[in-house]
């Protein structure tokens, strides 16, 4: 099992093994396509598993878009794929493009797909993941029926985090860890909603050879992106903000800006007491930024002045 990644040796291979709140589940329990479909959401959540669970039963192109984002990519692959179909396989054979983390296409790409998608209506569906919607542009996501995976309702979020605790206890045993149930809860609600990251975290305790976790275990995890929370926290420095950020971090703007509303806050609490009493305006300049990021021409400034904006409020 050292051999293998949790995040596939664990992954969903059926519908019933999906996490999903029941609004979900009530829209794909046929486990037909009818439709084309965008999956939309943080990260971890399941939206690519859910992807390859449905179409697993046609013939399926898998794009990754963040890695194929060009236009060749619809001539080429696309078009090839869905012109080879057959009008005679009838409903049941219908052709699949898996277009995976579409947030991450070509303003070319798109342009490309929406006469794509039209042309082959006929002889394929087309199913997207992506995890900021805002980057779809309008007509793509009109030629989509759009599911979200944000949850609609707290009673939907306790829901599947019930759920999620439920399978990481469960992956755990099989993995020959024993973990305390508050040490559970605790682990779950720090990394909740990602999935994916829970399973990381419990294959790095897998190959350490850890048989037992407690609640001051999970307190001395790690943070996504410590170093950035550190960096935050401390005297400004434009320079040395820049030169830091633009170095590590100038691809990654999106799940550092992300973060910083969710992980950082917690981060604050844990390592900063005393500047609690600061962590409304930290959230408010926070979420400023992050509903700044679609209006600028270079993200990465807006990623350097959240950072600068933070440190000016600690350090007042």
């Amino acid at each position: 099992m050292i051999q293998d990644l949790f995040t596939e040796k664990f992954r969903p291979k059926s519908l019933d093994q999906m996490i999903l709140p029941t609004r979900i589940e009530k829209l794909v329990e046929s486990g037909e396509l009818h439709q084309n479909i965008l999956f939309y959401g943080p990260p971890g959540l399941g939206k690519t598993s859910l992807a390859k669970v449905l179409t697993e039963k046609y013939p399926t192109l898998y794009i990754n878009v963040s890695d194929e984002t060009g236009v060749d990519v619809i001539r080429e692959k696309i078009k090839t794929w869905c012109g080879t179909s057959s009008l005679l396989d009838g409903k049941d054979q219908i052709k699949v493009v898996l277009l995976d983390e579409m947030d991450g296409a070509s303003e070319q790409f798109y342009k490309a797909l929406r006469a794509t998608i039209e042309k082959y209506a006929h002889l394929a569906r087309f199913v997207g993941t992506c995890n900021y919607i805002n980057k779809v542009p309008e007509p793509i996501q009109s030629r989509f029926t759009m599911i979200s995976f944000d949850f609609a309702t707290k009673e939907e979020e306790l829901e599947v985090m019930k759920k999620v605790a439920a399978r990481t206890y469960g992956i755990m045993k099989k993995a020959s860890i024993n973990i305390e149930k508050p040490a559970l809860l605790e682990f779950v609600k720090r990394n909740f909603p990602d999935m994916r990251k829970i399973l990381n975290k419990v294959q790095s305790w897998y190959i350490m050879g850890i048989k037992e976790v407690g609640i001051e275990d999970i307190k001395q995890l790690n943070y996504s992106f410590s170093d950035v929370f550190q960096l935050a926290a401390g005297k400004p420095n434009a320079y040395e903000n820049y030169k830091f950020m633009v170095a590590n971090y100038s691809s990654k703007v999106d799940d550092v800006l992300a973060s910083m509303g969710t992980e950082f806050p917690e981060y604050i609490k844990e390592n900063y007491q005393s500047q609690i009493g600061k962590l409304p305006l930290l959230i408010i300049e926070v979420a400023n930024h992050q509903a700044q990021r679609t209006q600028v021409i270079d993200p990465v400034v807006t990623m350097l002045s959240c950072i600068f904006a933070c440190q000016k409020i600690l350090n007042s």
